[in-house]
Parts: structure tokens; sequence; C-alpha cells
């Protein structure tokens, strides 16, 4: 269990954050091109 904390849970914890933040970004609506 410890090893895989060590080696496996980093990585798995980064691509959890990174699917999050992909579907979060859609629904912020902050960054948006509306300049005319």
């Amino acid at each position: 269990m410890t090893d895989f904390l060590i080696f496996y849970a980093p990585f798995i914890i980064l691509i959890a954050t990174i699917v999050v933040a992909f579907l979060i970004a859609p629904l912020d609506g902050a960054v948006a091109d509306k300049e005319e």
C-alpha cells in the first residue's frame, strides 16, 4: 500500500486534476473572446 501511495497516487491525482479542470473550465465563462 505504501508503494502504491508513493509511486502511483501523485499521477492519479495529477490526471484527475487535469480532467476536473477541463470539465469546470467551460462552466466558468470568465475567459471568453468577446472583443468586437
